[in-house]
């Protein structure tokens, strides 16, 4: 008899070992030539899958092991994602039946070529099955151990947090991660006038309200918005996130008074290319865009992004932020730093991050921030803005990096307070005790990201 899996099941198995085995990440991978020959439902649930066996992995293995009484160690890695995939479906989705979620992981594994597992994996997922709940005396009595079983994020980085913010908070910035994230975008009038797209999205079901930070940014409510959907595709609107776009008008200051002409403004890591497109929507027409990047082929991808977006012209040029800056001293008005980062504020879109990052790697990445922050500064001119961004929830890579570059440079003075107040905002409930300001998923819906702005002083 021959052993069928179905497309979305077995794009989900191939992009997990893509990642696990690889080392791949995981969002190109869903939106790569491979998702194109499904339909719009088999697209859904392999994401579905991928994501949801990601955000829950440390939950799924607690159980795998209690069911397969071995720890992880001891299980094939094949079977292993079989039987991740297989769980998830019993524990988590509801409207599968449980018969398909069961024959499908072991045909999974027959697939790969381990038919040996196959019995193994049948025993487990019926035993799971069996089990609607785990016994009280079944969890471990550490909280801490709990906890990461519970939200399914690494011990270490669960202390971290709850050494800065407390349990509740900590459980809460838990939990949210794991939820998905919401779809927003913005409207791009150089492409389409905002009544036409308007029109298409309520004929397409698409409803949609205000930015809790961005009043301008659009928060889908109902329907979604594929990378296919005219919209998007023609440029008519541009989907980014609400903290992405956060940032870029942080960084951007309002220039009532009379601006240096030509405006100068330098986007360091830019690719690719979102917060540049809204940064020079908003400056004068005239003004001067450089965007560089030290990838090449994200500077293409970039290319691309800004003309389909209609934007006005950007210089792009390759450059390496850890030697030294590419300009001149006083080259720029106004400079945005968002640098590589760890991405911990983005597990919503990006959950392997989370099993593949350890304290020393936060801390190297925190080392070439600082000195990128450095070099770019030597290129900002007199009265001029430098703004310091990362998608992070780590002290290292955001409130530290930015205390030692102004302990250095004491001709910077903070002016993030000021930016917010100016664009409407409570600073109060965006501003850290430190210095800079932070968005949360748990508390303001949007990725964790952390802000600075900083004016050099004439």
């Amino acid at each position: 008899m021959k052993r069928t899996v179905s497309p979305a099941r077995q794009l989900a198995f191939d992009i997990l070992r893509q990642v696990h085995e690889q080392g791949e990440t995981v969002s190109p991978l869903l939106h790569g030539p491979a998702t194109d020959r499904l339909s719009p439902e088999d697209r859904h649930l392999a994401q579905e899958l991928t994501l949801g066996v990601l955000r829950r992995q440390a939950w799924l293995d607690f159980l795998i092991e209690r069911y397969a009484r071995r720890p992880i160690a001891r299980i094939d890695p094949i079977a292993l994602l079989a039987l991740r995939l297989g769980l998830y479906q019993l524990k988590c989705l509801s409207r599968i039946p449980a018969h398909a979620a069961l024959h499908e992981s072991v045909n999974l594994v027959h697939e790969a070529r381990r038919k040996g597992a196959a019995p193994f994996v049948n025993a487990v997922l019926r035993a799971a099955q069996r089990e609607e709940e785990v016994p009280a005396e079944a969890w471990p009595t550490d909280p801490l151990t709990r906890l990461a079983i519970e939200t399914s994020h690494p011990a270490w980085l669960l202390r971290r947090w709850m050494a800065r913010w407390g349990g509740e908070e900590t459980r809460a910035l838990a939990a949210r991660n794991n939820l998905p994230p919401r779809q927003v975008f913005r409207y791009n009038e150089s492409r389409a006038p905002r009544s036409v797209t308007d029109e298409w999205l309520a004929t397409h079901g698409v409803a949609h309200s205000p930015g809790q930070l961005v009043p301008q940014a659009r928060i889908v409510d109902q329907g979604a918005l594929s990378p296919r959907a005219e919209p998007v595709a023609e440029g008519w609107i541009y989907l980014q996130e609400e903290g992405s776009q956060w940032v870029a008008r942080l960084a951007t200051p309002l220039l009532t008074a009379e601006p240096p002409s030509p405006y100068r403004l330098w986007d360091v890591c830019g690719a690719p290319g979102g917060k540049m497109a809204l940064m020079a929507s908003l400056l004068p027409e005239s003004s001067q865009r450089v965007l560089t990047d030290g990838n090449w082929s994200r500077l293409e991808t970039t290319r691309a992004l800004l003309q389909r977006q209609g934007a006005p012209e950007v210089w792009m040029a390759q450059a390496d932020l850890l030697r030294r800056a590419p300009f001149a001293e006083a080259s720029f008005d106004q400079i945005l730093v968002d640098a590589p980062c760890s991405g911990l504020g983005t597990l919503q879109k990006h959950p392997e991050i989370k099993w593949r990052l350890t304290p020393a790697i936060i801390q190297s990445l925190a080392r070439r921030q600082e000195e990128m922050l450095a070099h770019a500064a030597t290129a900002l001119s007199s009265g001029g803005l430098l703004t310091y961004a990362v998608c992070s929830t780590e002290a290292e890579e955001g409130e530290e990096v930015v205390a030692r570059f102004r302990a250095r440079h004491p001709e910077f003075r903070e002016v993030t307070r000021e930016r917010l107040v100016e664009l409407g905002l409570d600073p109060e409930s965006l501003l850290t005790s430190q210095t800079g300001a932070r968005t949360f998923p748990h508390r303001h819906q949007t990725e964790a990201f952390f802000v600075a702005v900083l004016w050099k002083r004439r």
